[in-house]
């Protein structure tokens, strides 16, 4: 089974400080942009990130699942973020990054795992108990633990709130436990085929009917890098009790026409994707055309297109300062 399948089922589913640590590059002669990239300490680890631009909003990057400013999970040469930072950058302060366990990031820690119990009851379908007091100390890497961490590294850096959210795949988790923590520090969402809060069992359960070959596959495709499966289960529990905390963030979700997985999986897709526009009061859905689920390596300009309308959208709104 090649490598890029697995890919594709779990992640549709799914200044002291700074100025000794970035070295600064420049990336566009011709636009006067330079970038700064290196490790960032934000007291228990150290995150690699890349800042670039300048303009009055902030546009916060945030990976797919094994990814962060390289594509590792599949194409370590390639620049998740690459062309869309480099656009985005001419009007915007912009910053990419590497979760903890991801690319050149400190490896962190994780949560205690689930019980086996717990685990195979929420893969095939069960509830299992919530406690979100387990989450107010320690830290990890599930999505509440990943929205802390990255607004350490955006305070560390200096770059000003609110922020513009563009997140792929499995970081949509992150954007909205950020949300809910740091409420007034979100000016937008823009989500690149976001997963949603039951992909784990959404994808067990289609692969039992159309591929059940795939399910170990994927199951064991989460690693303690970036996030054990207890930490992916952990993360879906924490958005579903998350809260209304989209409901006034503008919020644009841009989704794969065909992701080339079958017509029972894009119907599958199309619908949970289309959950997150009851988010919020202000959602709209893009319909991507010749795209895989790497959006933004296939069909850059949309992104671009979308993040250059939610500027216009924040600043009319007089949150960019």
């Amino acid at each position: 089974m090649k490598r890029i399948s697995i890919k594709k089922l779990f992640s549709a589913l799914l200044v002291t400080v700074l100025a000794s640590s970035l070295s600064t590059v420049n990336v566009m002669a011709k636009e006067n942009i330079k970038s700064k990239e290196g490790l960032v300490n934000i007291g228990d680890k150290r995150l690699n990130a890349k800042i670039m631009g300048h303009g009055k909003a902030s546009v916060v990057f945030d990976s797919g699942y094994g990814d962060g400013i390289y594509t590792y999970s599949e194409d370590s040469n390639f620049e998740t973020w690459g062309t869309v930072q480099a656009e985005i950058a001419k009007k915007a302060k912009t910053v990419a990054y590497d979760r903890a366990g991801v690319g050149l990031s400190d490896v962190g820690q994780n949560r205690l795992s689930l019980s086996d119990a717990d685990i195979n009851t929420a893969i095939n379908g069960g509830n299992i108990p919530f406690d979100s007091s387990i989450f107010n100390k320690g830290t990890g890497k599930t999505a509440i633990d990943r929205a802390r961490d990255l607004h350490a590294l955006l305070e560390k850096t200096k770059v000003k709130a609110p922020y513009i959210l563009v997140v792929h795949s499995i970081a949509m988790f992150n954007a909205v436990e950020f949300a809910k923590l740091y409420p007034k520090d979100v000016a937008g969402i823009v989500s690149l085929d976001g997963t949603w809060d039951s992909a784990t069992k959404d994808a067990v359960a289609w692969a039992k009917a159309e591929m059940p070959e795939m399910i170990d596959i994927f199951l064991g495709s989460f690693t303690p890098a970036d996030g054990t499966l207890s930490e992916e289960l952990q993360s879906e529990l924490q958005v579903r009790n998350a809260g209304d905390v989209l409901r006034n963030i503008p919020f644009t979700i841009l989704h794969p026409i065909d992701e080339g997985m079958g017509q029972s999986y894009q119907k599958m897709t199309d619908e949970k994707i289309a959950e997150w526009t009851k988010w919020s009061n202000y959602s709209k859905e893009i319909l991507v055309p010749n795209t895989s689920h790497y959006i933004m390596k296939d069909n850059p300009q949309y992104v671009i297109n979308a993040i250059n309308d939610m500027i216009k959208i924040v600043e009319n709104k007089g949150k960019c300062k």
